[in-house]
């Protein structure tokens, strides 16, 4: 007799246990709604407005400017109203807000639509796609957990804006806890099938605790949507980009002067060394720390500051973990024998992000040399290195969208002139390239790294 015509009795016992899997269920997902309750309201959706050049009016020939808004995620790490998100988000914005969530009249919940207020972008690390904002007030913040301690398998939540589809939820598992994109990239990442869509990046990845284990940055696609292949930043790195951001504004880094990529067994048998895991130095740069100390090409780093190293992303996380401005100690196999060097660890940090967002409130977009710009004066000129001249526009930043140049600005250069024309402000540069007749050479007079150069915006 089929199971199905089993009788009273066994009717009874298939009721029993599907009340017994109905109640385990129900109690999973009564603990899944309490948990991101708890957290929703610490995830914030991120509405970025900037700037982007429009190509040419063909009916009056000019260049037009056009505001952008973009969405992304971020979340509070601080009761002060600290907020990580990724770079990317609000990199080249004029304007940051986020939108926070508010209790319901009920207390049963957050309202899906809370009100915008204004961020302030204390910092951003491209290298690493953090950023971290500031609001004012208090706040309920989520902790950071110690992603080393993430396993394969371990459930985790996915909370954003996904599509700008606000405060959102999707659940998956670790995937893999160190994920490098390539063999010789310098971070690894956390890689989850949580569905993760645009709108999703610099929203928190949690635990079932509701830590945050990393910070959901981008997917692997092709169809542009999720196919279970995301990415996030994890918590420990985030937690080393955000003190810093949140001390200096920018990342500081070491850097000793080598260029090295990860030893593999195909390179050690080409080049007929001896080693075939560790780091090896293709070129020492001139006048480097590293120059100084006797470093060579073809040297292999085993160790630094006592640690072994076998990729270059573990040398570059013990660079960023040693002291600046102090020796760092190495072992290094030299053909037959092992020797220890001590290389001094020099600053390295890049100067045009700090001039980007200490002038963008009051950089103007010019999309005819596609750029935004602020006026050289006494106070700008302390932002920059040592200006030739005493007037000029500052490049704050590029400007997304503008037409093509057969050369580009850079953030941090210095314009003084237009086709041998002293142009001492933005109105007299703008000036001076609406009087040169189309079809026309366009060339620049500019100070780019202490030096004076020209370069060519339009050809004839």
């Amino acid at each position: 007799m089929p199971a199905w015509a089993d009788g009273p009795a066994g009717a009874k016992e298939t009721a029993a246990v599907s009340g017994s899997q109905r109640g385990s269920l129900d109690d999973l997902s009564e603990r899944m709604e309490a948990l991101v309750r708890s957290v929703s309201p610490s995830v914030l959706q991120i509405i970025s407005e900037s700037f982007v050049g429009r190509d040419e009016d063909p009916r009056s020939g000019a260049s037009t400017v056009a505001k952008q808004t973009g969405i992304g995620t971020g979340f509070l790490v601080s009761s002060d109203g600290d907020v990580i998100t990724n770079a990317h988000v609000v990199a080249g914005a004029r304007r940051v807000r986020v939108r926070v969530h508010e209790p319901r009249a009920d207390a049963t919940g957050y309202r899906s639509l809370g009100r915008l207020i204004d961020a302030k972008v204390v910092g951003l690390d491209r290298e690493t796609d953090l950023a971290l904002l500031k609001l004012n007030g208090s706040w309920k913040d989520l902790p950071l957990a110690n992603s080393s301690l993430l396993r394969q398998g371990q459930i985790v939540l996915a909370l954003g804006n996904p599509r700008g589809l606000e405060n959102s939820v999707s659940m998956g598992v670790i995937s893999a806890t160190s994920r490098q994109i390539h063999p010789d990239a310098s971070q690894a990442y956390i890689q989850t099938d949580a569905p993760i869509n645009p709108g999703n990046s610099g929203g928190p990845l949690i635990d079932t605790h509701g830590d945050v284990v990393g910070v959901n940055t981008f997917i692997l696609t092709e169809s542009g949507g999720s196919e279970g292949l995301g990415f996030a930043i994890p918590s420990n790195l985030v937690r080393d980009i955000y003190s810093q951001l949140k001390k200096y504004g920018h990342v500081r880094r070491g850097e000793m002067g080598v260029i090295v990529r990860s030893m593999t067994p195909e390179l050690a048998a080409a080049l007929s060394l001896k080693r075939e895991s560790g780091v090896l130095i293709q070129d020492v740069l001139p006048e480097s720390g590293a120059a100084q100390a006797g470093l060579e090409t073809n040297d292999i780093v085993t160790r630094v500051q006592g640690r072994g190293v076998r990729n270059v992303r573990q040398f570059a996380s013990s660079l960023f973990r040693s002291d600046i401005g102090e020796p760092v100690t190495l072992d290094v196999v030299r053909r037959d024998s092992t020797i220890t060097v001590k290389v001094p660890l020099e600053d390295h940090t890049d100067p045009t992000e700090a001039l980007a967002l200490q002038v963008k409130e009051s950089a103007t977009p010019v999309p005819e040399v596609g750029a935004l710009l602020v006026k050289l004066d006494q106070s700008t000129a302390l932002l920059v290195d040592k200006p030739r001249y005493d007037a000029g526009c500052i490049v704050a930043a590029r400007l997304d969208g503008t037409g093509s140049f057969e050369e580009d600005l850079m953030a941090g250069d210095l314009i003084f002139g237009v086709n041998g024309k002293r142009a001492g402000d933005i109105a007299e540069l703008r000036e001076l390239i609406a009087k040169i007749p189309d079809g026309s050479p366009v060339v620049l007079q500019l100070q780019r790294d202490g030096v004076l150069r020209y370069i060519i915006l339009r050809g004839e």
